[in-house]
């Protein structure tokens, strides 16, 4: 078939018929066609544009943003677009920081080694397609107002539109109990998230430091043993590996501040990196909280965040914890542009 794919989508096939370059057709049918033979029309798109992918990663499924701009017959607020690889499978995307009519910054749930893709679009009546959840292995930027995306919540964890760091609503975890050492959690369970390198990036504040700790960390989990990956405790930030290691003597943290932290978790390799706010803090092994080296390929299961504190009076302390991504990771970070039209 010249233009179009057949696709499979949930079991159902789908044909994406488009039309040829250079034509300004109606929008064509797309049709799906259940298990029974009975087939529906269920959407349309009139156009399709390539889109080039340099440095192609043998990451399968890589979280990848790509800076669309917007071409004519587009709906102005992009929630028409639709991606396919070169078989006309359909690629997870979701899309953020749309400016009508101009741009809009998409991540795409890449295919491995993919040189090239195709967006459809040119559907005025289309809905957003988009979905985090279906981009990155975990997301969470608390505007949904609850704590439904996590398996587990302490009870202290709320969700709030006091301190946010974008959009509505943020995560606060907080500990309320002076002199304990107590441990508030959230955490989320991912099956098997490490069986390659994984980052993890969100934004984090603390109100206070306390008296033993005070501060807002992020753990990963494999099942049985903890790693605390990076903390803000007491002016700096750390990481713990049965003792409390500064990244860089150079790098502190202070109170009411919003860091944006970013945290790449290697097994295969058995290292660590952590940047704030774009600045590289360093390296380090990785090692579970009782100093124990990660042997090599460990896969780690979920990931939580850690509100611990404790203080001889006042108010309870807080960390709050916005726009968490958990993603597969590769050196090799791929380049979206747009090709020649197809």
């Amino acid at each position: 078939m010249d233009n179009g794919w057949i696709v499979l989508i949930g079991g159902a096939v789908v044909l994406l018929l488009i039309a040829p370059a250079g034509a300004v057709p109606a929008p064509a049918d797309v049709l799906v066609t259940d298990a029974s033979g009975i087939t529906t029309t269920v959407e349309t798109s009139a156009r399709e544009q390539e889109i080039s992918v340099a440095n192609p990663s043998g990451v399968d499924g890589l979280a990848v943003a790509f800076n669309a701009t917007y071409l004519p017959g587009m709906r102005p607020d992009f929630a028409d677009i639709r991606f396919v690889d070169r078989s006309g499978t359909a690629i997870p995307h979701w899309t953020e920081n749309v400016t009508d009519g101009a741009h809009a910054r998409v991540w795409l749930a890449l295919p491995a080694n993919a040189t090239a893709i195709t967006m459809l679009y040119g559907n005025p009546a289309a809905r957003d397609a988009s979905d985090p959840d279906a981009v990155f292995l975990f997301f969470e930027d608390y505007e949904r107002g609850n704590l439904s995306r996590w398996s587990f919540c302490g009870s202290s964890a709320i969700v709030q539109s006091g301190v946010v760091r974008d959009g509505a609503y943020a995560g606060d975890i907080n500990v309320s109990e002076p002199d304990l050492r107590h441990l508030a959690n959230n955490r989320v369970c991912l099956a098997n998230i490490s069986s390659g390198p994984i980052v993890i990036e969100g934004d984090f504040r603390v109100s206070e430091f306390g008296r033993w700790c005070g501060s807002g960390y992020l753990q990963a989990w494999n099942e049985t043993d903890r790693l605390y990956a990076f903390h803000l405790r007491n002016g700096s930030m750390q990481h713990y590996d049965g003792t409390h290691r500064n990244f860089s003597a150079d790098a502190r943290a202070e109170t009411d501040t919003w860091y944006h932290v970013k945290v790449i978790l290697d097994p295969q390799n058995a290292t660590e990196d952590a940047w704030v706010d774009g600045e590289h803090l360093g390296q380090a092994p990785l090692r579970f909280a009782d100093g124990a080296p990660v042997p090599a390929g460990t896969v780690f299961t979920d990931v939580a965040l850690i509100g611990s504190s404790a203080w001889a009076s006042g108010d309870p302390h807080h960390f709050y914890a916005d726009n968490i991504v958990v993603g597969r990771f590769s050196p090799v970070e791929p380049v979206l542009s747009y090709g020649g039209s197809s």
